[in-house]
């Protein structure tokens, strides 16, 4: 497989990751809810599950992209503002829920008996697959500004 296709394979990879994790949250979600509810599982295990096969797609992606990214913008020379876009997209959506997923955690801390590493602990899962999407994103909106910069020299 050229390189080009492993980063379009990636970039592919990290869309449907995204549009997964919301899709898994709410219908398998549901049923890891009810072990969580019913004390048959942890807080950590009911985040690793809610979040695995996001991470996993997470990671293949990145990996992916980062094998064939120099071949693919150097190849790629259309739509670059297009995947510029869809990088600062996927920094927003990670570090949205960065913040969001931090600040539940500093809430649950001040209204509770638990110290504030149990909620982040407890949602470490969550933070992992964030920082994922955040760097994705980074790595996109990185490459396709240097792309468009060496195509204006």
């Amino acid at each position: 497989m050229q390189p080009t296709n492993k980063a379009r394979i990636g970039i592919a990879l990290a869309i449907a990751g995204v549009t997964l994790a919301f899709v898994w949250w709410y219908s398998a979600g549901n049923l890891f809810q009810v072990w969580y509810q019913s004390h048959q599982i942890s807080a950590l295990v009911f985040a690793a599950l809610a979040v695995m096969p996001s991470v996993v797609l997470a990671v293949v992606s990145l990996i992916g992209y980062g094998v064939g990214r120099k071949d693919f913008w150097r190849t790629y020379s259309k739509r670059k503002a297009l995947l510029a876009v869809l990088g600062l997209g996927f920094m927003f959506v990670g570090g949205f829920f960065v913040a969001y997923t931090w600040s539940i955690s500093v809430y649950g801390a001040n209204h509770s008996l638990q110290p504030l590493t149990y909620y982040l602990a407890n949602n470490s899962p969550y933070f992992i697959l964030f920082a994922l999407w955040f760097m994705t994103g980074l790595l996109v909106f990185a490459d396709s500004l240097e792309a468009q910069g060496e195509e204006t020299s």
